[in-house]
Formats: C-alpha cells, structure tokens, sequence
C-alpha cells in the first residue's frame, strides 16, 4: 500500500435546486462541511446554479454533475465522473441516465412510487465495475450494498416533501485499508 494515502472524507451533494426550488443553500450547510473537514465535495447534480458551485468551492474542491433540471436551465456540466480514491472506484452521476428515460421513469414513478431497484438496475448497467455509485435524482437518501458495490444517495438538499423539509447531505470516507464509511446528516 502506498504510504501517501490516508483517509479521505467526501461530502456528498445532490439535487440543490437553486433557484428553481430553494433561493440559497440551506444556512448550515456549509459549517458542516467545514465541521467535517471534507477534502472533497461531489454533487450529484441538479444544481440548477453555478452560484452552487462557487459556494461549496469555498470549502473544498467540487466535482459536479449534470441533473435533469441542470440541463432545462443550460448548466452544462459532465453527465458522470469517475475518480479513484484510495484505491476505491467511484461514479458519481445524476442517475436520470437521459431525457427518454427521465420521461418514461417520471411517468411509472407517478403511477407506482419510489423505487430502489428502477434505479439500481440502470446504474449497475451503466456502472458494472464501480465499487461505489454516488446518485441524486430520487430525492431519497439511500446507502446499500447489491453484489459488492455500495448504491449512495445522500437525499435532497433543499427542503422538500422527501426529506420532511429539512435538506439533507452525506458524508463517504474512505480509509487507506479499503474500509468506507458512510454517514446522513439532515440540517435542521
């Protein structure tokens, strides 16, 4: 093992919404960040905002993806990313997968609800050899284990009916033993 790795905290964003939904940041959101001492912060798209951007830079270096609703509001930013940390294989991505598939899953999520395995089976198509898939999109916070790979979503951060109005982020950390830890926080 090299002896520069050492444990790396991401902070995990998604689905901001700003100014579509919110006006600002949740208030607190960024003293938490800092709390935590994130070394690097992942949003998982729809942003809607480069203000967004520009804010959570303050804090730690930003890697952000494209939403759904990033797209309507001209934000072009890169449909996935993936990165390597301490050995780890990470996705980070929407999850909406394209506009098509949006509209189709828009129209069953209408009639049937929330359901995990509609978007895991996308993601793990799309996504085989990830050990970690970081999403948003859904609104609901999710962390779970299918066959080896950890499916991350850390909810809405911004206040809606999925998070009871009170926004949500996650934290990722990932050890230089292959040990990854995952945490929700809701900002009251």
């Amino acid at each position: 093992m090299p002896e520069n790795l050492r444990t790396t905290t991401l902070g995990i964003i998604a689905d901001t919404h700003i100014p579509d939904r919110a006006r600002e940041l949740p208030p607190n959101l960024i003293p938490a960040l800092k709390k935590s001492k994130v070394d690097l912060i992942l949003h998982a798209g729809d942003a809607c905002s480069w203000k967004v951007y520009h804010k959570l830079a303050q804090v730690a270096a930003v890697k952000i993806v494209q939403g759904n609703r990033d797209w309507f509001l001209g934000m072009r930013t890169p449909k996935f990313e993936s990165l390597l940390i301490n050995q780890v294989p990470i996705i980070l991505t929407h999850g909406h997968h394209s506009i098509l598939h949006y509209a189709l899953d828009k129209w069953i999520y209408l009639r049937k609800g929330y359901n995990f395995s509609r978007y895991y089976q996308t993601l793990v198509r799309d996504f085989p050899k990830a050990k970690i898939i970081i999403f948003g999109h859904t609104h609901h916070q999710t962390a779970h284990w299918v066959n080896g790979q950890l499916f991350f979503n850390p909810g809405a951060a911004y206040p809606c009916k999925y998070n009871q109005f009170t926004p949500q982020y996650g934290l990722i950390s990932l050890t230089p033993g292959g040990e990854i830890r995952t945490e929700f926080h809701n900002l009251r």
